[in-house]
């Protein structure tokens, strides 16, 4: 089945209905990809999952299993290059399947956003600045302390710019509340999934670098960064002042103590329970976080 197919479009641009080819010619993704391709030069007009997809789709497999490929119907696979070629199929070797398919993908069968869109019943206050080809989903909000770069994406129901959760203990026991009079910065190419919260700074701004994806349900306090091309599983949680290094990958469920640093290409297993520094290149898991291996 290919009920979740998207047309495809040539590489000079060709869209359905101009009345040109809207296939995508198995050469011509090779090509693109500079990977190599063996079996008969076919065209596909969609893409799929490798077990559901037909004889007209692209598909990808994930491990170098001839099997799998097999067992497929789909027309062109993007596949690993140990994967030898397999007479009547046409393959495209890449040296790293996944973001091969994923250019693929988004060079021929997405279309472009030409411009930005606000969901009618999303909130965009005065103040606040969005820049172009950006989403607002559904029942978002936008305060006027936020500022959006160029190509983003922010989901239903997501919230930013809210007052941060910042009290005094006074005197006499009450909690006084912290001024939060910062911003909120998302830079170009971010991606904040739906229902999460992203608090403004007290003074300085809380930042979500270039590149950087959200999932949803994702929890940014008051101060804290996210870098450059770092990933966010659904459920997340960030205190106040805590700061996660470019292309970290952050699994689910996961919480970060306040001021924390967590270094550069590292990463943060399922759950995991962050309330030490964790040094650049470090993989951490358990409650509290450990470096793997660590039997401390």
């Amino acid at each position: 089945m290919t009920g979740h197919s998207h047309a495809a479009r040539s590489a000079d641009g060709d869209q359905p209905g101009d009345g040109r080819t809207t296939g995508l010619d198995a050469g011509e993704l090779a090509s693109f990809l500079d990977a190599e391709l063996t079996g008969p030069r076919t065209t596909v007009t969609g893409v799929d999952a490798l077990d559901g997809a037909g004889p007209d789709d692209l598909a990808f497999c994930t491990y170098d299993d001839p099997d799998e490929v097999r067992a497929s119907d789909a027309g062109v696979v993007v596949c690993g290059r140990s994967i030898p070629a397999i007479e009547g199929r046409t393959l495209v070797h890449a040296d790293r399947p996944k973001p091969a398919f994923v250019r693929a993908v988004n060079e021929f069968f997405v279309d472009e956003v030409a411009e930005t869109t606000v969901h009618p019943s999303a909130v965009v206050e005065p103040g606040a600045t969005v820049g172009e080809r950006c989403r607002i989903g559904a029942n978002a909000y936008v305060a006027d302390c936020v500022t959006i770069g160029d190509d983003c994406s922010v989901g239903p129901g997501t919230v930013l710019g809210e007052t941060g959760f910042g009290f005094a203990r006074m005197d006499d026991d009450s909690l006084g509340r912290q001024i939060h009079d910062g911003e909120v910065v998302l830079e170009d190419d971010v991606a904040v999934g739906a229902n999460c919260s992203i608090d403004r700074a007290v003074f300085d701004e809380t930042v979500v670098r270039r590149g950087a994806k959200l999932s949803g349900n994702v929890h940014l306090a008051h101060q804290v960064e996210i870098g450059e091309d770092v990933t966010v599983a659904f459920g997340s949680g960030f205190a106040g002042g805590s700061s996660i290094g470019a292309r970290t990958t952050v699994h689910p469920q996961v919480s970060v103590a306040t001021d924390v640093t967590v270094g550069a290409d590292a990463e943060l297993g399922m759950n995991a329970a962050v309330l030490e520094d964790v040094p650049a290149g470090t993989t951490v898991a358990g409650s509290p976080a450990r470096p793997l291996g660590d039997s401390q």
